[in-house]
């Protein structure tokens, strides 16, 4: 295949996602009239982002860069609306109540390469993409947060992994490693179905100048993308430092801005991860995973008004037995609150 040909292809399948998500926005306009914005999310996960390291030290591999868009309404997911028949919508002092977010994505994952060359190390993971939709369903209580969520999406080169990791490459060619996309994961399509749960425990100041607590979280997902059990803690201390999942109304009067740190540490029983182990029904790379991962993050929060911007960083161990070095990525995040 020459160049124009697969430059027309990726096209092509750059203007059928542009068509799903045309589609899904033309739809839109007839959900949202019967259900009340809450937030419009936006993150962008990469390790260009890990800042404590000079540019050219930065890695540009393993979970190398993840996008996600999101709108949270009042009320539960349509597909879960009759296990909550008598929960309210969030929006007012209500506890029990419901919102649920819709959201589309795409990750990357890319193996290590020879410095300076585009050859594949030895035993790394294979180059994959993973585009994808997702819905999912919280309830919310004082102290208490429950979310189930099943996100449908696609592997292989309708992820346009490769493509959009050129494009961004492009951009910049001086300050960016070569990238080599012929070991990658094949087409299939992936499900996630996925429970979490998190508490608030002695929490301190709420509502006042300074305050802290701590969130114990547990969670499962099962698909043949992800498979796997995870538990952590999550400490939380700041400035103005707002209710976890339901914060106070929005009051255009006050802007005071606000501050919060955090910290996370999470262990990850994985069965089964499609990007590490290959795709499932039928053969494709692959290397070894580790069966037990523990996930660390840090990161602060500013807040003014209806925006808040946060930095997170997260460290990684090896997840795999054939690769000795941990890695690092970092996440940044816009949230927009929509006045209730």
């Amino acid at each position: 295949m020459g160049k124009a040909d697969a430059a027309g292809d990726a096209l092509s399948r750059v203007r059928f996602i542009a068509g799903v998500v045309a589609l899904c926005c033309a739809a839109a306009p007839a959900v949202l009239r019967a259900q009340k914005l809450v937030t419009l999310e936006i993150r962008a996960d990469n390790d260009a982002f890990d800042f404590w390291e000079p540019p050219p030290r930065r890695p540009d591999e393993e979970y190398t860069s993840g996008v996600r868009a999101a709108l949270q309404l009042t009320g539960a997911a349509p597909w879960e609306r009759w296990l909550h028949r008598h929960t309210a919508p969030c929006g007012g002092a209500v506890v029990p109540c419901a919102t649920h977010t819709y959201a589309f994505g795409q990750d990357i994952f890319t193996g290590q390469l020879v410095d300076n060359d585009t050859t594949h190390i030895k035993g790394t993971r294979p180059n994959a993409g993973w585009l994808f939709i997702q819905e999912s369903s919280r309830i919310e209580r004082a102290n208490r947060l429950d979310e189930t969520s099943v996100t449908l999406g696609v592997t292989g080169p309708p992820a346009i992994g490769e493509v959009m990791q050129n494009f961004v490459h492009s951009l910049d060619p001086g300050d960016n490693r070569p990238t080599n996309w012929d070991m990658q994961l094949p087409f299939e399509p992936g499900v996630v179905l996925a429970w979490d749960h998190a508490e608030r425990v002695l929490a301190v100041g709420e509502g006042k100048r300074f305050g802290a607590d701590f969130e114990p979280h547990a969670g499962a997902s099962l698909g043949n993308i992800l498979t796997e059990a995870r538990a952590g803690v999550k400490f939380r201390t700041g400035f103005r430092m707002q209710h976890p999942w339901i914060p106070a109304p929005v009051d255009t009067s006050d802007n005071t801005p606000g501050i919060t740190f955090f910290a996370d540490a999470t262990m990850h029983g994985v069965a089964r991860n499609e990007f590490l182990a290959g795709t499932m029904f039928r053969p494709s790379a692959h290397v070894d995973e580790r069966p037990f991962v523990p996930e660390y993050q840090m990161g602060v929060t500013f807040r003014l008004e209806q925006v808040s911007l946060s930095w997170v960083a997260h460290q990684l161990p090896s997840e795999y037995f054939s690769r000795t070095e941990g890695h690092a990525w970092s996440r940044i995040e816009f949230v927009y609150r929509f006045a209730r």
